[in-house]
């Protein structure tokens, strides 16, 4: 399968957001353990944003909600199916333009896939939609070229409604602004960006399918029981997926952070104790765990990704900490 011939065209993979049990406390571990910058609060729906300072945010929070949870224009912006709990809300890919993005919203009964909903965001244009293990995948173009100052204007504001594809206006062509990167000072790591997900899958060749034929990412390995798939023209994975054991359910299983190569988790005095017990390093790998439970992989450069379909590479957060 082709990228060219798949529903959409991501060119990056942007983000992930999560559910978590206390935005604040899970904000400050992103910040101070992880090195991402906050950028924006959304109170009204519980939320907090954290970039490297490139684009608008690398980690989006959403606190757990027995309510749901309303966007500026009234739209529900949870479930109540997903968001009791803490747990992945969604994985981000950035796509080459709104008209592509628009072509996927005409074409996805013709792929036999549903877009199950449709948001501005005031700073970009998004599309969601399941993958086989009930995972939602967002795809999403930028439609403002200063998102700081979008940001800036709106904060602690609604900023998501629903959006049309087929009737609103194009926004004017515009050229990003140049990258700018923060550093968080005293952070135990120095995330320069997010970079991709391992998932527990029920059903391997299905996902694969999905992640093939819908979402546009490409096979780089396979192995019997695991597969990783990248961006068109890269040699690294974005997403590894791993058919889940008896006693694995299907999900998320880690996230992936690009971190600077001066960044050394374990001698870091920021560390929280709490932290450092479930830490550890393997040269220029690090592994920890969010308050939420979810495991993290950083790396110290995109050569250390994973490239070979292995079981074993795909779940080393899972082996006992140090």
């Amino acid at each position: 399968m082709s990228a060219n011939t798949a529903l959409f065209r991501p060119d990056r993979f942007a983000h992930a957001n999560i559910f978590v049990a206390d935005v604040n406390e899970s904000v400050a571990f992103y910040r101070d353990v992880c090195g991402l910058t906050e950028v924006f609060r959304e109170p009204g729906i519980k939320a907090g944003f954290l970039s490297n300072g490139a684009t608008h945010h690398d980690m989006g929070l959403m606190q757990v909600s027995s309510a749901p949870l309303i966007g500026r224009d009234g739209s529900v912006q949870n479930t109540m199916v997903r968001g009791r709990q803490p747990g992945l809300n969604h994985i981000a890919f950035h796509v080459c333009s709104e008209a592509s993005l628009i072509e996927a919203y005409r074409n996805a009964e013709r792929f036999d896939i549903a877009v199950e909903k449709a948001l501005d965001h005031g700073m970009s244009r998004s599309l969601y939609l399941y993958d086989p293990d009930g995972n939602a995948v967002e795809f999403y173009i930028d439609s403002v070229p200063d998102w700081r100052g979008f940001y800036a204007e709106n904060q602690n504001n609604l900023i998501s409604a629903r959006w049309d594809p087929l009737t609103t206006p194009p926004f004017p062509a515009f050229e990003p602004l140049p990258r700018l990167d923060t550093r968080v000072d005293g952070a135990a790591l120095q995330s320069m960006e997010i970079c991709g997900g391992t998932f527990f899958v029920a059903d391997l060749p299905r996902s694969l399918d999905f992640y093939r034929r819908i979402a546009g990412l490409e096979l780089i390995s396979q192995s019997g029981e695991a597969a990783l798939l990248g961006l068109p023209g890269q040699q690294h994975a974005c997403v590894a997926l791993v058919a889940a054991g008896r006693d694995e359910q299907a999900g998320l299983h880690s996230l992936w952070f690009l971190i600077a190569p001066q960044s050394f988790l374990l001698s870091q005095p920021a560390m929280p104790a709490g932290m450092a017990r479930q830490t550890r390093q393997e040269g220029a790998r690090c592994f920890a765990r969010d308050p939420n439970g979810i495991y993290l992989a950083f790396y110290t450069g995109a050569a250390l990704l994973p490239r070979e379909a292995s079981r074993a590479d795909a779940l080393a957060c899972l082996r006992e900490e140090a």
